[in-house]
This record gives C-alpha cells, sequence and structure tokens, in this order.
C-alpha cells in the first residue's frame, strides 16, 4: 500500500505564522523551514504559481530539508494555460511584446 504524506501550503503563511506554532526560535524562513520539515514530510510551495523560482532560490530548499523531504512545488501559471505576467519570466526568456499579460490557450 502505498504511503500518504500530510503537510500544509506553505511554512511562511501568515495564519502559520501567527498561531504561535513556531518557536521564537524559527526567527527567520530558514529557521523556520527547517522546524518545519522537522514535523511534516511535504510543504507546497505556491509561489512558483506566480514566478518560477531563482535556482539559488530551489538549492536552498533542499539543503535546509531531510534528503526525503517533498517540496511539492506548484506549477507556474503560463504552464496551467493561465495569463501570466510578462515581467514574471526570466529576462532572457521574455518575449517582446506590449502586452502585460501572456497565455497559453488559444484567443
Amino acid at each position: 500500500m502505498g504511503r500518504i504524506k500530510v503537510g500544509t501550503a506553505s511554512w511562511t503563511d501568515r495564519t502559520l505564522l501567527e498561531s504561535g506554532w513556531y518557536p521564537p526560535s524559527a526567527d527567520t524562513p530558514q529557521r523556520r523551514l527547517a522546524h518545519y520539515a522537522s514535523r511534516f514530510p511535504l510543504v507546497e510551495v505556491d509561489a512558483t504559481y506566480y514566478a518560477p523560482p531563482a535556482e539559488r532560490t530551489v538549492q536552498l530548499w533542499a539543503a535546509r530539508t531531510p534528503a526525503d523531504f517533498t517540496v511539492n512545488v506548484k506549477a507556474f501559471s503560463l504552464l496551467t494555460g493561465h495569463p501570466t505576467r510578462v515581467s514574471a519570466l526570466y529576462r532572457d526568456l521574455r518575449p517582446r511584446t506590449e502586452k502585460r499579460n501572456l497565455s497559453t490557450r488559444p484567443t
């Protein structure tokens, strides 16, 4: 039988931060992620829907979590067919356009 992993949609969600769940020593995003990963096997990252993460950011997520920890990355909006801000694309991938948003859906 398969294994079911349980986590939340973010280790930096405002309600989680304000809940008192984190100890006072978890006072930086790095320490919060380490604390979170010591108690849950999975987290969803929603920020990746709005913009692709920097390579360094992803490397830090991996370095700050156990080897068996799962980071469930939400698909970037352009990959899901939703309107995407041109400014959310990496600079070298931005098309020359006056449009503010792009979409992969036919118009």
